[in-house]
C-alpha cells in the first residue's frame, strides 16, 4: 500500500490561463486532505504564471507550447511507477471540499474502474454532460458543421453519440470521458501508457479513454461533482477549429474511419448495459 501522501498525483497543464481560474483551482487543491502531489506544467511563452502556483506544488516551465498530451506525459512518466491514482485535470476546473476524497473512496471500492469522470457542472451549477460513445466520423461532422435546424429536417442528430438518453444524475459506464478531469488508476495507466503524443490538442482524451476501456471500466460517477469553465474554443477560433479537424483525422486514421470493429463492439456493449440496467427493451442500434 502506498503512503497516504503518494496515493494521488495530479498533473495540470497551463497555457496563458485566466488568473481567476487558477485561484479557484488553488483553493480546491489546498482543501484536499489527501495531500496529493500536484504538478503544474506551463506551456505559456513566459513564466508569468509561476508566481500564482502555491509553493506546496511543483511548477515546471517548458518554454514552448508542446501540446496538452505531451505536457501531461512529462509528469505521467515521473509518477507512473508509484501511487494508486493519477488525475489529469484542466486549470479551468474547481471543486468543493471532499470531492477528491469521495472519488478515491469510490475507486477503492471498484477495482475494475480504470478511468473515472465525475459529474461536470457549469460554474452556475447547470449540468455539463461530458460523456459520450466512441465517435463515428458522421458524429463529429454533424455535431460541428450541421446547423440544428438542418439536423431536425434530415433526421441527423447526435443524441445517441452524446448519450442524451442517459441520466447524468446516475452512475454508469461510458467509453469516452472528457479530458478536463481524467481520474486514472495507475495500474491501468501503466498498462496503456500515457497520451499519444501525435495529438497536439483535441481527441487525445478520446484516444486514452478508448485504450483504457479495452481492458478496464471507464465510469461516469454522478455522486461527485466538479465545476468546469467550458470554453468550446474550436467553435470560436478558426485556429482551434483547424487543430480539432487535424486531430480528428489522426484519430480516424489510427482506428478506422467507417470500419472500426472495436468502436462498434464497445458502443454496442455500452448501449446493451443501459438496456439491462434500466430494463429498457428498445434502444437505438449501432450503425
Amino acid at each position: 500500500m502506498s503512503s497516504v501522501k503518494n496515493r494521488l498525483t495530479i498533473s495540470i497543464v497551463l497555457y496563458k490561463n485566466d488568473l481567476i481560474h487558477i485561484r479557484q483551482l488553488m483553493r480546491s487543491l489546498l482543501h484536499c486532505t489527501l495531500c496529493p502531489e500536484v504538478y503544474f506544467v506551463d506551456n505559456s511563452p513566459t513564466k508569468e504564471l509561476e508566481s500564482h502556483v502555491h509553493s506546496d506544488f511543483h511548477y515546471q516551465w517548458v518554454g514552448a507550447n508542446i501540446g496538452f498530451g505531451r505536457a501531461h506525459n512529462i509528469i505521467i512518466e515521473k509518477v507512473i511507477g508509484y501511487g494508486d491514482y493519477h488525475l489529469v485535470m484542466n486549470a479551468d476546473v474547481f471543486f468543493d471540499k471532499g470531492m477528491l476524497e469521495k472519488i478515491v473512496a469510490f475507486m477503492d471500492r471498484n477495482e475494475r474502474v480504470g478511468l473515472l469522470l465525475p459529474r461536470v457542472l457549469n460554474p452556475d451549477g447547470t449540468a455539463q454532460p461530458l460523456f459520450k460513445l466512441l465517435p463515428h466520423p458522421q458524429d463529429l461532422f454533424t455535431r460541428r458543421f450541421i446547423p440544428d435546424s438542418f439536423k431536425r429536417i434530415f433526421g441527423l442528430n447526435n443524441q445517441k453519440y452524446s448519450m442524451l438518453f442517459a441520466d447524468d444524475k446516475s452512475t454508469f459506464d461510458a467509453p469516452y470521458l472528457s479530458g478536463c478531469f481524467m481520474f486514472l488508476r495507475n495500474e491501468a495507466l501503466r498498462e496503456v501508457g500515457g497520451f499519444d503524443p501525435r495529438f497536439f490538442l483535441y481527441c487525445e482524451d478520446v484516444d486514452l479513454s478508448r485504450r483504457v476501456r479495452m481492458t478496464w471500466r471507464t465510469t461516469y460517477y454522478a455522486d461527485a461533482s466538479i465545476y468546469h469553465y467550458f470554453y468550446k474554443g474550436s467553435y470560436k477560433e478558426l485556429r482551434l477549429l483547424w487543430r480539432h479537424m487535424v486531430s480528428a483525422i489522426k484519430y480516424f486514421n489510427k482506428y478506422g474511419w467507417f470500419i472500426d470493429s472495436d468502436r462498434e463492439r464497445i458502443n454496442k456493449e455500452t448501449l446493451e448495459g443501459f438496456a439491462l440496467k434500466k430494463k429498457v427493451n428498445v434502444l437505438p442500434t449501432i450503425k
